[in-house]
């Protein structure tokens, strides 16, 4: 044997990798990493270079092959078989970064929009300037929400699914002069935001100009919330256009109805 100074007991191997001891036992007795020498005795020993072929074990164990699935491969090992296995692996790699993306980008959401219900007032009005914005849509509602309504926000429901894997909650749209004429009841269809890192979209809310409010209990104050908005608007020589934006703040966090919140935001022409 070689000078055992080059060489490293299971203990300090395991250190050296920061893995446990037992580890190091149970991959030698199942075939998988053995060690380079073991005396007569039972004492295994290790090398440096060794540490490069674990590193490599304990990565695929990290994006998931099995062992038997390591074994296999280690009995047959070549280029091109090692290449296609990375290839497959990254793949799946990539696949959790996007969905590990996508469920921190709902939950910002969430997060934004409770914040917002935390400092909401009922009916008071603020104008606000807001970017453009990429907006999914609904196939055309009434507002009714009947049984087609209902269909109308299963199958956009299922579109965003499959558009975004996880999406927030989406809301109603109503064009500006429905309200102005009290049909606020006339929804034009439902709608969700868009993300600038997916291309699909079917329009764009304007950048610009917008009021923003908030109703607080059932849709049926709604119509109130409204009509404050057109007398504000009114008052201050304001002209509504484009459509008005319903969005719920508060549905995880939601207790009664009565503390529903309802954020408004329609554009200014």
């Amino acid at each position: 044997m070689k000078n055992k100074k080059h060489l490293y007991t299971t203990g300090q191997f395991a250190k050296l990798n920061g893995i446990n001891k037992r580890t190091l036992h149970y991959y030698d007795e199942i075939g998988l990493f053995c060690p380079e020498y073991k005396e007569e005795n039972g004492y295994r020993y290790y090398t440096c270079f060794q540490t490069v072929q674990l590193e490599l074990i304990l990565t695929l164990r990290k994006i998931g092959l099995s062992i038997d699935e390591i074994i296999r491969y280690q009995q047959s090992p070549s280029g091109t078989s090692f290449a296609e296995l990375i290839a497959e692996k990254k793949c799946l790699i990539d696949k959790s970064i996007q969905e590990l993306l996508n469920t921190k980008i709902f939950l910002e959401q969430k997060s934004d929009k409770l914040s917002m219900s935390l400092t909401a007032e009922h009916g008071k009005i603020a104008s606000i300037t807001l970017p453009e914005q990429r907006i999914l849509l609904s196939s055309p509602i009434t507002g009714a929400y009947d049984d087609e309504d209902f269909a109308a926000a299963g199958d956009f429901s299922l579109r965003l699914k499959s558009v975004f894997g996880l999406y927030d909650n989406f809301g109603s749209r109503i064009a500006a002069e429905q309200i102005l004429q009290g049909n606020c009841h006339n929804y034009d269809c439902f709608f969700a935001y868009g993300r600038e890192d997916v291309e699909i979209y079917d329009t764009i809310r304007p950048a610009g100009v917008y009021l923003r409010t908030f109703c607080i209990g059932g849709w049926d104050r709604l119509e109130e919330v409204y009509g404050t908005i057109c007398r504000f608007a009114e008052e201050n020589h304001l002209e509504l256009s484009g459509y008005a934006y319903e969005e719920g703040l508060n549905e995880m966090s939601l207790q009664e109805r009565k503390d529903y919140i309802t954020m408004i935001t329609i554009q200014l022409h």
